[in-house]
């Protein structure tokens, strides 16, 4: 097959649907029973469709025959004005230059109907092996070394953030949850009205007939005189004052009473498992 303004002009590519093309072909391949030589000058035309086997050996008549009654034809396919009206298709209007084209990419033909090579690839140029610490282009940015006063800052960021003071937790006095010191809130006992968590307290204690419930831990006041709030139990807290009863708080039926000196000392790990 021979695309080229000749070959079009006396025998051009027609267009038709794919029941049409499929039609041809099977006009082509069962009715007239064509030869190989027809057949394999018609199978680039064909999408999916090659001449030779996997060990390169061309396929004869009957194979091919075979492969084009299971073929169904594309947009891609490619029909001869010819074949058409040997089918009984006639004035069918030839095929646009574009959509030959786009038809000849997708069966990946060249202009003489033999099947495209890959274009050569350019050869990459060997990596070089840089010696020297000098950037070969203007965007280049390796590692530099820090100086001392950075240096000296890092150092200092680590150190406060692992110190004593940064990681020193206090114990919240009405959920007993362990919170660091910069997230809990100190609040002095006689500013804060807790009457709300003793009259709750109150009920549970008569319910329960658990006279040792209480609403806070005298443990974990500091100095006596200030409550430690975690951030749950704050939320709780408007105009010093207990508005709502916190969820996990002792009044809530939480209380369990004094924690055993096995469980006193427990590191974080160990707390979490």
């Amino acid at each position: 097959m021979e695309i080229d303004s000749a070959r079009d002009a006396a025998d051009p590519f027609v267009s038709l649907n794919n029941d049409e093309k499929q039609a041809v072909l099977k006009d082509l391949v069962v009715t007239r029973r064509s030869s190989v030589a027809v057949l394999r000058r018609c199978v680039p035309r064909h999408q999916n469709m090659t001449t030779r086997t996997s060990t390169r050996q061309e396929k004869k008549a009957a194979v091919l025959r075979e492969e084009f009654a299971l073929h169904r034809c594309s947009k891609a396919c490619l029909i001869l004005e010819s074949e058409a009206v040997q089918a009984g298709l006639y004035e069918k209007n030839p095929l646009t230059a574009t959509e030959l084209q786009e038809c000849t990419l997708i069966l990946n033909l060249r202009s003489n109907g033999k099947k495209r090579k890959n274009p050569p690839q350019p050869e990459m140029p060997r990596k070089q092996v840089r010696t020297s610490l000098e950037c070969s282009s203007p965007g280049t940015v390796f590692p530099f070394i820090l100086p001392q006063t950075e240096k000296d800052k890092i150092v200092e960021e680590f150190r406060e953030s692992t110190s004593n003071a940064a990681l020193k937790r206090y114990e919240c006095s009405f959920c007993g949850k362990l919170e660091l010191a910069t997230d809990v809130k100190m609040r002095p006992v006689t500013e804060l009205d807790i009457s709300l968590l003793g009259f709750a307290v109150k009920s549970l204690r008569e319910n329960s007939s658990q006279p040792l419930i209480e609403s806070f831990k005298n443990s974990s006041l500091i100095d006596r005189s200030t409550y430690v709030l975690c951030h749950l139990c704050n939320l709780s807290v408007k105009h010093h004052k207990f508005q709502t009863i916190p969820l996990r708080s002792y009044a809530n039926g939480l209380w369990i009473g004094e924690v055993p000196p096995e469980l006193k000392d427990l590191t974080l790990l160990e707390e979490r498992f």
